[in-house]
């Protein structure tokens, strides 16, 4: 990988976290200052459930650079790149998952059926997601093999 497409990538990832980090500040001082009653469990509901989907996101970006420092040093065909590639499988889908309960909540609230169905369709997006990261570490174990018999060869 070429180093611009390694510091494009790197902007990109800090946007995204910046993004993520401006969001989870909005998604808690907003509500709190427009609420006109007193908070109670649905509305913290409301306030972390989304705060956490953030937080998966970001965790994912923190992977994501450090399987693209792995990269740039040329030392990601190991096991330990494993353990970074599951965290970003996992941080999707439990960010999806968030996600979803949350439409699937507001819509039974708000009598919304097409934003349960549009949660479910997240929901089944975040499983998608995860497995295709699970395909995505087979393929880096068996590259990661391959290496090694080359390696032992030469």
């Amino acid at each position: 990988m070429t180093p611009v497409v390694i510091r494009a990538l790197r902007v990109v990832l800090v946007a995204l976290g910046l993004a993520a980090l401006a969001a989870q500040v909005l998604l808690v001082v907003v509500p709190l200052t427009q609420l006109t009653r007193p908070v109670d469990g649905l509305d913290v509901v409301f306030m972390v459930a989304p705060v956490l989907a953030l937080l998966c996101l970001e965790l994912g970006l923190v992977a994501l650079w450090v399987l693209l420092t792995r990269v740039e040093w040329e030392v990601i065909f190991d096991e330990s790149a494993d353990r970074w590639v599951w965290v970003i499988a996992a941080s999707g889908l439990l960010a999806a998952l968030l996600v979803a309960g949350m439409a699937a909540l507001v819509g039974e609230l708000d009598d919304a059926p097409g934003l349960i169905l549009v949660g479910g369709g997240i929901g089944l997006l975040g499983v998608a997601f995860a497995l295709l990261m699970t395909v995505m570490l087979g393929l880096l174990r068996t590259a990661t093999g391959l290496r090694r018999e080359l390696e032992a060869v030469v």
